[in-house]
């Protein structure tokens, strides 16, 4: 019994002193109430690593048929593919305002058992900048609906991923909240 409780509070300083990114390997002696002999278990702690977010197993291929000029008609590409079992995939499409459709396609839909599984969608950009086809897709996956989002930029004219990516607002360290992002008021 007294190796027991040495064992129990002497752990946790194995566990401190040996480091948190090492795989710890220790070796724990009980002794059970009910048997006199000790018996020996193997205790391992690795680093936990996050399976991240799921997600369905889907992949996006697009491409451009012509570059995006203002003012002139542009076909892009779509094929959406489940890449675990091959089944048939569904989408939403939203469009930037900027980017004018001239079918009204907002839903697709891709079987892979067809032979030509793309889809066209044609849009007419209005103004010069980055601009997107957002999409999300959704399978059955072990009858569960899964669903992935994508986004298709699409640059016209000459366009600057620096502006367009630049964080908003001012990031100042404020010593009673902590870090502080202030953005300009918008008035209307």
């Amino acid at each position: 019994m007294k190796l027991l409780l040495v064992t129990i509070f002497a752990l946790p300083l194995l566990i401190t002193a040996c480091g948190s990114k090492e795989e710890i390997q220790v070796e724990i002696q009980t002794e059970v109430q009910n048997e006199k002999k000790p018996s020996k278990k193997l205790v391992e702690a690795a680093p936990y690593q996050s399976p991240g977010k799921p997600s369905a197993p889907i992949k996006l291929e697009y491409n451009f048929v012509n570059k995006p000029v203002l003012g002139q008609p542009l076909d892009v590409k779509i094929k959406l593919t489940e890449t675990l079992n091959g089944k048939a995939v569904k989408a939403k499409l939203k469009y930037s305002p900027e980017l004018i459709q001239n079918q009204a396609i907002n839903e697709m839909g891709f079987n892979p058992a067809s032979a030509n599984s793309e889809q066209t969608v044609t849009v007419t950009p209005v103004e010069n900048g980055i601009y997107f086809i957002n999409i999300q897709a959704s399978t059955e996956v072990n009858g569960q609906v899964m669903y992935k989002a994508f986004s298709i930029p699409v640059e016209v004219g000459n366009v600057d991923w620096n502006e367009h990516t630049k964080p908003e607002g001012n990031l100042s360290n404020n010593s009673k909240a902590g870090k502080v992002i202030s953005f300009p008021a918008a008035e209307y």
